[in-house]
């Protein structure tokens, strides 16, 4: 019997530990330290006006959660979600020093295929996101992820192109994934193709190049250094899955030329009339996949396609949407829909108190937050308000 009792006050001290543990997590900035070593690398230095750049994550952390993977031990990951991206930590027990201890979703991939991916080799069919790729809320004229599934190479099949160095980007797409070509624009500057990737089979100009290769300050060790921003170079963007088009979109009001290419991670612009550091931008597309996944935004409209799933879509959540010290809700319970009940995702949220923004002046405007509206894509690409110091 004292056997048993002693048992018993040991497991109450395990899971008062257990709860413990996770009430530190909460009142830490980020969901994992690994996270926050990611984001403060780069972002860190954004955040308090010391590098005057584009975005490599977003100012601050977004909802946590434990989503499905099969691979994962418990068949679970912990993931974060950013505006510009999703953190993703695969094996806690792995090597914390290698590169890729901490990866960020294929959310392009998932986004135009319409296959949302829960482990190396498994997906659940969804639906092509017909989200705007770029833009104002509410652009009618910029291509959305769906419009791209004829040029990239994604589960679907692959798009690929031949090796084209030294060749100007010309070639554009419409909101219906139309291909032209425009000539006048070869003399749009930093459009030669530099690089062509033997694995994807795809080219990539000389801005976006130059970009995913960019040597800046960083922060590393606690120290303010300079560094490759990515290393390797596609650790954020991974490999090219399409070739740059340029497009019009519609920015601050203004229709805008704007050149435009899928990667397996991101989607990057070229908008040249921007300020220095803020020509190329990564799209917000961990808002875009949040509001795919979790809002189910970007249906395909009637006679396009059923969706494998289709409550009722919800207020569009512009990311990050925690308040701070507030945990969020765990997810999983039935939603009815129409009278009968539908599953909702059964991913469940992990409790965090998001980073506040550090710096003093306006953050650049690449990256929109607006109040939640009842358009499904936040805007992303802007001109800076401020002129960005050289």
């Amino acid at each position: 019997m004292k056997k048993r009792v002693l048992f018993s006050i040991s497991s109450v001290f395990a899971i008062l530990a257990t709860l413990l543990a996770v009430m530190q997590t909460s009142a830490q900035q980020f969901a994992h330290p690994a996270f926050e070593r990611v984001w403060d690398r780069t972002d860190s230095l954004v955040a308090d006006g010391t590098a005057s750049r584009s975005w490599y994550w977003g100012p601050e952390p977004g909802e946590a959660r434990l989503e499905p993977w099969t691979d994962a031990r418990g068949g679970q990951r912990l993931v974060e979600y950013f505006d510009k991206s999703r953190m993703e930590l695969n094996d806690p027990q792995a090597d914390p020093t290698t590169p890729f201890y901490v990866t960020n979703g294929l959310l392009t991939v998932e986004l135009i295929s319409g296959q949302m991916q829960v482990g190396p080799a498994q997906y659940e069919n969804r639906y092509p996101a017909y989200i705007p790729m770029s833009g104002d809320p509410g652009d009618q004229t910029t291509p959305t992820y769906a419009a791209f599934l004829g040029v990239s190479n994604t589960p679907a099949g692959d798009h690929p192109s031949t090796d084209r160095r030294g060749q100007k980007i010309t070639a554009t797409i419409d909101r219906s994934g139309t291909v032209g070509d425009d000539p006048a624009k070869a003399s749009v500057p930093n459009t030669e193709i530099a690089y062509y990737e033997g694995i994807t089979k795809h080219n990539v100009p000389r801005a976006f190049w130059d970009f995913l290769n960019l040597v800046g300050k960083v922060r590393e060790a606690g120290r303010v250094v300079d560094r490759p921003l990515s290393s390797p170079w596609f650790y954020a963007s991974g490999l090219p899955i399409s070739e740059a088009y340029w497009t019009k979109s519609l920015v601050r009001g203004q229709l805008i030329d704007v050149m435009i290419q899928a990667y397996e991670r991101r989607v990057l612009t070229y908008t040249p009339t921007n300020g220095p550091g803020f020509q190329v931008e990564m799209g917000n597309i961990g808002q875009h996949y949040y509001n795919w996944r979790y809002k189910f935004f970007g249906q395909p409209g009637p006679g396009t396609g059923t969706p494998f799933n289709t409550p009722v879509p919800g207020s569009p959540t512009v990311i990050p949407t925690p308040v701070s010290g507030s945990p969020t809700a765990v997810n999983g319970s039935p939603t009815a829909v129409g009278g009968s009940p539908t599953a909702a995702p059964t991913d469940t949220t992990v409790p965090l108190t998001p980073k506040p923004n550090t710096s003093t002046t306006p953050s650049p405007c690449e990256i929109c937050t607006p109040a939640p509206t009842s358009t499904a894509n936040p805007c992303e690409i802007c001109t800076p308000v401020l002129t960005p110091t050289p």
